[in-house]
């Protein structure tokens, strides 16, 4: 599937948008942020009409075991 010039850039004008007006407050919201940073990559590349460089995510850490809950 190809992509006119014109929708990439629109969509590359979309991410930016959506990346502005993001806050991140918790991890999931640093996830996104970091696959729309991706993604606008991607689509610069695209609009330049170079390969983009594809980065592998990171494997995710693993979470540390937390305190027992205490009933109530």
């Amino acid at each position: 599937m190809s992509l006119s010039k014109r929708s990439v850039e629109m969509l590359l004008d979309l991410v930016e948008i959506k990346i502005s007006y993001m806050d991140v407050a918790d991890r999931e919201d640093a996830r996104d942020l970091q696959v729309l940073e991706r993604c606008r990559a991607e689509l610069k590349a695209l609009v330049c009409g170079e390969s983009a460089t594809l980065v592998p995510f990171t494997a995710p850490t693993p979470r540390r075991p937390g305190r027992p809950r205490a009933a109530v």
